[in-house]
């Protein structure tokens, strides 16, 4: 009887610590994604996500998507994936896309909702619950030409 309640003791005592390894974990890599949510940590609030993508649909890592006016950022993963936490202070309203982590692969100009721009705050779509899908971005590599802008802005 006596060898049986001490084995017990030593089996809640090892779920114990893997279930608190578990939570060390999840908070250190930002939940399961590893890491892709900024601001560290769990969703606190409203998320910004999308894609980014060059003009053949190829996903493109190391861009940068800024949150406005929260000045909030992330850069675009291996799968060109993107997700900002921006909280729930202010609600964002623009966003814009900087290229200059690899300028020398990318032009500024920028494709999304039917329209090329340089250096513009773009519109954020409303958010469907508390997220707000970018959706595609486009970059353009430098080995092709891209459309002109419609708009260039300071």
């Amino acid at each position: 009887m006596r060898q049986a309640t001490g084995n017990s003791f030593r089996m809640i005592a090892a779920l114990a610590a893997m279930a608190a390894l578990a939570l060390a974990a999840l908070t250190t890599l930002g939940g399961c994604g590893g890491g892709k949510v900024t601001g560290g940590g769990l969703p606190t609030g409203l998320l910004v996500q999308g894609v980014v993508q060059d003009e053949n649909g190829r996903a493109v890592s190391g861009i940068r998507i800024i949150v406005l006016p929260n000045n909030v950022s992330a850069l675009s993963g291996s799968d060109g994936s993107f997700t900002i936490d921006v909280g729930s202070g202010t609600a964002p309203t623009t966003f814009k896309v900087d290229v200059s982590n690899r300028a020398n692969e990318y032009y500024e100009v920028v494709g999304y909702g039917g329209r090329n721009v340089q250096g513009c705050a773009m519109n954020l779509p409303a958010p469907q619950g508390n997220i707000i899908n970018i959706g595609v971005v486009t970059v353009y590599s430098q080995g092709t030409p891209p459309p002109p802008p419609h708009e260039i802005c300071p």
